[in-house]
């Protein structure tokens, strides 16, 4: 049940790589690095209140009040395991240690050694979750050493819309080489930006 209503905390952590520069003229690549830029502004105000288990809440809610496609948000501790949830209903996933699933393991490596924003890919989802992309913040005491982690999960459909990608005919998101996300056939003459994010690259190719 845990693993159903929190799938997207388990998403695979990317480790930071180098893309190619983003693309001032591509209206897609802008709309894209302005999303992400706005919903990790929202992120580090949540972060910045340095959230505890009885604040989280608190601190968490002005961000979910204007972040289209919130889905959930969790507090995860210094020793990566989850000590508290924004939603009530979402109360099975506290006391979850991340530690213990596999494909989180450069996640973890990173937060300890050099905590910094992370996006994951799009998840697929499944018959009882939507598609949901997880971000992460990490919150730093005056030593920059780590406290804890604000996470959030946001509707990947969301995302689309903001971005103007459900308008294009066609699109493909690959994440560090991995294709995360598609939606019919691109042709031969396909537009191609490649988005150095946090602590990943996407490459988005698409036809209006």
């Amino acid at each position: 049940m845990r693993a159903v209503i929190f799938g997207a905390v388990l998403m695979f952590a990317a480790a930071a790589t180098a893309g190619e520069p983003n693309s001032p003229q591509d209206k897609i690549g802008k709309n894209v690095q302005k999303y992400f830029d706005t919903v990790f502004a929202g992120l580090k105000a949540v972060a910045d209140k340095k959230p505890t288990v009885d604040t989280f809440r608190e601190a968490m809610a002005p961000f979910e009040g204007k972040t289209a496609g919130f889905y959930g948000g969790t507090l995860i501790d210094k020793n990566f395991v989850i000590v508290q949830v924004y939603y009530r209903t979402h109360f099975l996933a506290k006391g979850f240690d991340l530690k213990k699933v596999a494909e989180l393991k450069d996640f973890w490596k990173q937060m300890k050694t050099d905590p910094k924003p992370q996006l994951s890919e799009p998840g697929h989802g499944s018959i009882m979750q939507p598609k949901l992309i997880a971000m992460r913040y990490p919150v730093l005491d005056a030593d920059k050493k780590l406290v804890c982690i604000v996470s959030t999960m946001i509707r990947t459909e969301n995302f689309l819309a903001d971005s103007g990608l459900d308008k294009c005919t066609a699109y493909r998101i690959t994440c560090l080489g991995k294709v995360a996300e598609e939606n019919g056939v691109l042709s031969s003459k396909c537009r191609k930006v490649s988005l150095s994010l946090p602590s990943t690259t996407w490459v988005i190719e698409y036809d209006e």
